[in-house]
């Protein structure tokens, strides 16, 4: 029958016990300050496009808009006219 073994933890620095309620809650300038730090460190994680890139795809938001609303604008004009011709029937 196999026996378990047990091992040690790899690091040499003992764990920190968990923090008790009566420690003091950092103050909120050091909230506010840790909060923009670490949205600086992700905004330079991020991968940023060229402007090739945000030109083209300007343009397809563009022309994406103006075809919707070309088709919206013809739909609500059938619906309008369809909507008064079955008024002035009934």
């Amino acid at each position: 029958m196999a026996t378990k073994q047990v091992t040690a933890p790899t690091s040499g620095t003992p764990k920190q016990a968990p923090t008790s309620p009566t420690q003091a809650k950092p103050g909120l300038i050091a909230t506010v300050r840790e909060f923009f730090e670490d949205v600086v460190s992700e905004m330079k994680k991020v991968s940023w496009p060229t402007q090739a890139e945000l030109k083209s795809l300007t343009q397809l938001v563009l022309w994406s808009l103006l075809i919707s609303g070309i088709v919206l604008g013809i739909y609500d004009f059938i619906f309008n006219n369809l909507m008064a011709l079955i008024l002035k029937l009934g």
